[in-house]
């Protein structure tokens, strides 16, 4: 049980909980037990959470960003779990609700540790993304390829979320971290044009499967739009939104 960082904390006491929690968890891993892997994940995140959302840690802004760092990197951890959990049942391929789920939670997870990686190198970062490729290649081999939705969006323009500014007029970079913030540029009034099918889309989550397509009434091959996903709200950081006050 990891003892609990108080507001007078410094970010040494939460890079050590990190580093102990990582070395558990790989331990953990290995000896396949997978429910206490993940629930040192989510103990990790509920505490550090709370205090990174309220900004109540007596640490220097700039530290947040280390602590957001590791709170992502817990959660794809928190998130490769899941997805041993569930493929470890040799059939889990043949529940097409299951295969969604995995495809999705693959993405979230990949998107995680490529962001991390940016800044953090490790044993477990790249035994993670290892097994990611594998799983992926299985996609690859049992569903091809695929085709993905692709929207088309007009907007008026964007600001940014850092500083509220035309994007264009601000000096804050996209990815970029500023006190555990992570810029991006927020559009203005964005209106879907069209929706493209793809191979290469900007979201691998929009992906069209075959249980998808269907024949309409005068036998054309058409897709079921209604169950098709276009657009996703998927971030690195997204699971901290509960945390905000």
């Amino acid at each position: 049980m990891m003892s609990n960082l108080h507001q007078q904390g410094d970010s040494t006491e939460f890079k050590s909980h990190a580093s102990n929690l990582v070395e558990m968890w790989l331990a953990l891993m290995i000896r396949k037990q997978y429910q206490e892997a993940e629930s040192i994940c989510i103990e990790f995140i509920e505490e550090y959470g709370s205090l990174f959302g309220n900004r109540i840690l007596e640490i220097e802004e700039d530290e947040y960003n280390n602590l957001l760092i590791l709170l992502i990197l817990v959660k794809a951890l928190q998130e490769y779990v899941q997805l041993c959990k569930t493929t470890k049942n040799p059939d889990w391929h043949e529940d097409k609700p299951t295969v969604e789920s995995v495809w999705i939670k693959l993405c979230d997870c990949r998107e995680r540790l490529e962001f991390v990686s940016h800044y953090f190198q490790g044993e477990v970062i790249e035994r993670v993304i290892q097994d990611l490729n594998g799983l992926e290649e299985f996609f690859r081999d049992a569903f091809g390829n695929g085709y993905y939705c692709s929207p088309g969006i007009v907007l008026d323009g964007s600001i940014c979320n850092i500083c509220n500014q035309d994007f264009r007029a601000c000096s804050h970079i996209a990815g970029r971290l500023y006190a555990g913030r992570i810029c991006f540029y927020q559009p203005l009034n964005p209106q879907i044009d069209h929706v493209a099918i793809v191979k290469t889309p900007k979201d691998l989550r929009c992906r069209i499967w075959d249980w998808h397509i269907k024949d309409n009434e005068d036998k054309k091959t058409g897709i079921t739009i209604e169950n098709l996903c276009v657009l996703t709200t998927f971030s690195v950081n997204d699971f901290l939104r509960a945390f905000e006050s």
